[in-house]
């Protein structure tokens, strides 16, 4: 369960790069080209799985390292990853990339396969899981891996073209912004030093996740996404707040621009 917030968070780094670094050599688009602008977002994904952009924050995305990343769930669940990395984000692939001026909106579906690997802590109440714990607590602090295998992830945002000191922008808004998310493949767990109470049972428990994933996973996930939505939009605005649209789109749309 740890990777599934940080799973939509590397997944909106694609977006995320440094005009310094990489806008003059950027792929340019006619606004209406909906496979060039795919082929766009396909190659910034590779691009930058290596280099990453840090003058504006943006670490390299494949692996990107982790460092004291903690969710609660249900007042329930407390999970950190300690530090550790997450691998799979160069490979994801774009789906479907749809967008209307007009409207001011923009679709994107993309399919990915992530592996995060780290030291975790993890903190599970007796009373979430009663049942399958005999009434005993699930603690644990150790090693831990989560495979999620195609993790289809849908975007819906809002824009709006925008005039700043004689350039063209891209304005997100996020509080207009949505998404959606499923897990087309499966969810693979791994972990030691896992206790039932005081029984070290990191074999059982894995075993169990791994067998009802879907069951025991899923209903919890969506504060580990919302968690992601978090540092995904403020990257998306790192990278349009600072690249005008002169270095990747052809058309001139200051027509559509606000002041």
């Amino acid at each position: 369960m740890m990777s599934i917030y940080l799973t939509l968070f590397l997944i909106c780094n694609v977006f995320m790069f440094g005009e310094s670094t990489f806008a003059d050599n950027l792929l340019k688009c006619k606004i209406k080209d909906k496979k060039c602008q795919m082929e766009f977002m396909q190659k910034i994904i590779v691009d930058i799985s290596e280099t990453g952009a840090l003058e504006i924050g943006i670490p390299p995305t494949d692996p990107i390292t982790l460092t004291n990343i903690s969710v609660n769930v249900l007042n329930s669940i407390d999970i950190t990853l300690k530090e550790g990395h997450a691998k799979g984000i160069k490979n994801c692939i774009i789906d479907r990339f749809e967008h209307s001026l007009e409207n001011e909106r923009a679709y994107l579906d993309m399919t990915c396969n992530i592996t995060v690997k780290g030291k975790y802590k993890v903190f599970v109440s007796n009373n979430i899981f009663k049942d399958i714990f005999n009434g005993e607590s699930l603690r644990g602090e150790g090693n831990g891996k989560v495979k999620i295998e195609k993790l289809k992830v849908k975007f819906d945002w809002s824009y709006s073209i925008q005039k700043r000191n004689g350039e063209i922008y891209i304005k997100c808004k996020a509080d207009k912004t949505s998404y959606k998310y499923e897990i087309m493949g499966n969810m693979l767990f791994a972990a030691d030093n896992l206790y039932i109470g005081d029984v070290e049972s990191s074999k059982v428990v894995t075993g169990l996740l791994n067998e009802n994933w879907k069951v025991l996973v899923v209903p919890f996930l969506q504060p580990f996404m919302d968690k992601a939505m978090e540092y995904s939009l403020d990257y998306l605005h790192k990278f349009f707040d600072n690249v005008p649209l002169k270095h990747y789109i052809t058309d001139d749309l200051s027509a559509y621009a606000r002041h």
